[in-house]
């Protein structure tokens, strides 16, 4: 049985672990970096860079979901970003702020599927 203060600490969207390449764009500084997802949500997604980015820097994503033919470009804006020393590489936590309606679909149906196949 859950408590309140069980579910204060749930997330807002459910979070399929996932591993594959997107590229973080930084409008006006012309900045492009490689970046690897670490999980996906429908409301945002954490990566992994080699360079630190500052809480509330918007971005851009792009990235192709695994098994999916076209690309997304996403959006977002920083919301969360630390230096994880064990595999010396900055977490970037990001919420979606923009995405097309095709592109929100994608996400949303790879994330329902995730969902459905993760042991609870």
């Amino acid at each position: 049985m859950s408590t309140q203060e069980d579910r204060s600490q749930e997330r807002r969207f459910f979070r399929a672990h996932v591993r594959f390449p997107v590229t973080i764009i930084v409008p006006g500084a012309e900045l492009v970096l490689d970046a690897e997802s670490l999980d996906l949500s429908r409301g945002g997604m954490r990566v992994a860079t080699a360079t630190d980015l500052p809480a509330g820097q918007p971005i851009m994503l792009r990235f192709m979901l695994p098994g999916q033919l076209s690309e997304l470009l996403v959006r977002g804006r920083i919301v969360l970003s630390f230096y994880d020393a064990s595999t010396k590489t900055f977490a970037h936590g990001v919420a979606f702020t923009q995405y097309t309606t095709h592109d929100h679909d994608l996400i949303s149906s790879f994330i329902s599927s995730a969902e459905t196949t993760t042991p609870k």
